[in-house]
């Protein structure tokens, strides 16, 4: 087994991270960045720090009054997930005890009613969908242990959180807690870490993958990736 040197963990830049402490990104994206704040304590501290300041810079700034709708929108957002429901009738399950599951992912599956249900998605694949708004999908994907993954690109920014085991693309390692970010100028092909555990990621993607192997895009409206 090859080794491979193992740096502080990764994320995203901070540019993303202030956008996220601000309350923006979408809704996928700040799932993921919750979840690896939930894993790694360094980054959970970090986007504490970033939320002083913003509350720091509220105290100073000039008020402005709220529309009369505003609590009514927020509620209405709150009690509308929009997620994507389960076939009827195909056993499920909640991560509520695996331990790779970090608990804002176990908090957003028990509000929005989702049980995790995997299906295959290519030899050694397998794909729990999670939600979809507009281009953007949010799910869970698990790959064996030593399985290359097909060469392909992105439509848009991809967002992947390791949840369990890890992969490496070149000399580049991601190891649980780790955040890999991709988008359309990179190609590249993931390969699973073969130290006996599977690697169970969070991904939000733009849109579905763009394969380099003639074969997986014939096979992709099959496999759903």
């Amino acid at each position: 087994m090859t080794s491979y040197a193992i740096a502080p963990y990764k994320t995203v830049d901070e540019e993303w991270l202030a956008a996220y402490a601000a309350g923006g990104l979408s809704r996928a994206k700040r799932l993921l960045l919750a979840c690896q704040a939930a894993i790694e304590p360094r980054l959970a501290a970090f986007l504490g720090e970033l939320d002083q300041i913003g509350g720091a810079f509220l105290e100073t700034a000039k008020g402005e009054n709220l529309s009369d709708s505003f609590m009514a929108n927020v509620m209405k957002a709150l009690d509308n997930p929009a997620a994507a429901k389960a076939d009827a009738g195909v056993p499920a399950q909640k991560p509520g005890n695996d331990p790779w599951a970090p608990a804002p992912l176990f908090d957003f599956l028990d509000r929005a009613g989702l049980p995790l249900k995997w299906k295959n998605a290519g030899p050694g694949v397998a794909r729990a969908p999670l939600t979809q708004d507009g281009e953007e999908r949010l799910y869970l994907l698990k790959a064996k242990p030593g399985l290359k993954l097909p060469m392909h690109t992105h439509r848009g920014e991809e967002w992947t959180l390791i949840l369990q085991g890890g992969y490496h693309v070149g000399d580049q390692a991601y190891v649980r807690g780790d955040l890999h970010q991709e988008d359309a100028s990179c190609t590249h092909q993931p390969i699973i870490d073969n130290d006996g555990e599977a690697c169970i990621s969070l991904v939000a993607d733009e849109g579905r993958l763009k394969f380099t192997d003639p074969i997986m895009k014939i096979l992709q409206p099959i496999i759903g990736i």
